[in-house]
């Protein structure tokens, strides 16, 4: 289709019911020169319109703007089967996503059947952890279900961010998860696609379900699949290896322990295969080979990791049989470990000297935890994996962070011995953040141990560093031995 002129673009706004006339006339007067350029820059400054919406007029395409009661704001995501549109309700202004069943499969009866059973599956479940489906409907030949809007990213995008989360992070997510999932199977309905995509974690922290295109409801015949009916390949290889019938809910136990393993370690325990053949895809997968979550560097306590390791089961019979004795068991740890934390304090031990300074290197450890832990700040991400091989084949424990910000408020959380801490590169906010990591140390009562790394014209910046602490201040270039060697005198490994 040709492009429209800007008095043309006003008017199907308007006519549409994007705009009101009084907005339309509004942007035209501010547009500069008349011209569409002009005007479409005025309509977007204004907040009138967004660039996905002007797109589409531009075109002179007037179709797909409203579904329900509900305006279309923009694109934010796509899969085989279906799009889906951030949106507001009409009037009141309430977010929403809308889901839209792709125009290939609209002239699909069993397609259409699919993704209406989805929204059904959906509209059933209400749950903190479950994201709501309000409605869903066809408008024009297209099908459409209005569904709650989180703000923040799926759990696998989340992790590429941060690479892991730690115990106290992780917990709150798992039991929210694993809360969801209980209750879905109450209702008679099971997941069949458990995966960090299908995971969401609003900003404010909360983890949500979402996605049950592959559910299987019980009750009767109703399957709701994807296109063509295809379950995951993960969940096919997994059912040919322990011979489990289809919809068992202990298809979803295994797959959330995979999600938990993965959060944890910041390690995928069935490694993404490269190929676009399905049953070579299903035979590749690994199922009996996963590797032991104690073998991993990130482990987390053997407590937690038999929790994780029994869902994650081959043998359904030793796997969890239900999601209620998984909720019972991750509750029953985290009251343990509520109670643990509050009867223990830090020990504090002294250790060697570094170089002429006299202060004593003094670290926080517990009773049970010998192995000295080593918290790395740290943008790039190159960088951040020479520190972690490094460091760990020298023995040490190593946890990644790569916000300045986010490492000062999880300093608290799992005290280390020490920190490697790159000024170079971490933004504005990194010197205040290491300082408030200074203050958290000394309101514990002991200095902060740390590697602090400048960049090469950053040299003015070591006045402004605590003198109270046990420091070490190397300038970039450094090599890695220096890095090293600076960690083995700080924090020795006995």
């Amino acid at each position: 289709m040709s492009e429209i002129d800007a008095e043309s673009l006003a008017q199907q706004a308007v006519l549409i019911g994007l705009v009101t006339k009084e907005q339309a006339m509004q942007a035209k007067s501010e547009a500069e020169d008349g011209s569409i350029d002009s005007l479409v820059k005025s309509f977007l400054r204004k907040e009138f319109l967004t660039r996905w919406q002007v797109e589409k007029l531009q075109k002179d395409d007037p179709s797909g703007f409203f579904f329900g009661d509900c305006m279309v704001l923009f694109h934010i995501a796509e899969g085989t089967f279906a799009r889906v549109y951030r949106g507001k309700k009409m009037p009141g202004g309430q977010s929403v996503a809308i889901k839209v069943l792709r125009n290939r499969f609209i002239s699909s009866t069993e397609s259409i059947k699919q993704f209406n059973d989805e929204a059904e599956a959906g509209i059933r479940l209400i749950h903190p952890n479950i994201v709501r489906t309000y409605e869903f409907g066809e408008d024009d030949k297209k099908y459409f279900m209005i569904m709650e809007y989180v703000e923040g990213s799926n759990l696998r995008d989340f992790l590429r961010l941060r690479g892991r989360l730690s115990e106290t992070e992780s917990l709150p997510l798992m039991i929210g998860l694993v809360s969801a999932l209980k209750y879905s199977n109450e209702q008679g309905i099971t997941h069949r696609d458990i995966k960090g995509t299908n995971i969401l974690i609003s900003s404010s922290g909360v983890a949500k379900l979402v996605d049950f295109g592959l559910a299987t409801i019980e009750g009767g015949d109703k399957k709701v699949a994807a296109a063509h009916g295809q379950r995951t390949i993960d969940y096919s290889a997994l059912e040919r290896t322990c011979i489990s019938p289809k919809g068992d809910p202990r298809s979803d136990i295994f797959f959330l322990g995979c999600v938990f393993y993965q959060m944890l370690t910041g390690q995928l325990p069935l490694p993404e295969v490269e190929t676009n053949d399905p049953l070579a895809k299903m035979l590749k997968r690994g199922i009996n080979s996963i590797k032991p979550l104690n073998e991993n560097p990130y482990a987390p306590r053997p407590e937690l990791s038999r929790i994780i390791e029994r869902m994650m089961k081959v043998d359904l019979k030793l796997r969890y049989q239900s999601f209620e004795e998984v909720y019972q068991d991750l509750d029953a740890y985290l009251s343990h470990i509520a109670t643990s934390s509050r009867s223990k304090r830090p020990e504090i031990v002294k250790t060697a000297h570094v170089g002429d300074e006299t202060a004593p290197v003094r670290a926080i450890r517990t009773q049970s935890d010998s192995q000295k832990t080593v918290l790395c700040v740290e943008a790039q991400e190159e960088i951040r994996d020479a520190f972690r091989k490094s460091l760990t084949k020298m023995g040490y424990r190593v946890m990644l962070v790569t916000d300045a910000v986010v490492a000062a408020e999880r300093y608290r959380e799992e005290i280390p011995d020490a920190v490697i801490f790159d000024i170079d590169g971490l933004g504005p906010e990194a010197l205040d953040a290491f300082l408030d990591m200074h203050e958290a140390a000394h309101e514990d009562g002991h200095p902060l141990v740390a590697l602090v790394l400048l960049g090469p014209r950053q040299h003015y910046l070591a006045k402004n560093l605590p003198s109270d602490d046990r420091l070490v201040v190397l300038p970039k270039p450094i090599k890695m031995k220096q890095v090293q060697d600076a960690i083995a005198r700080l924090v020795p490994i006995n």
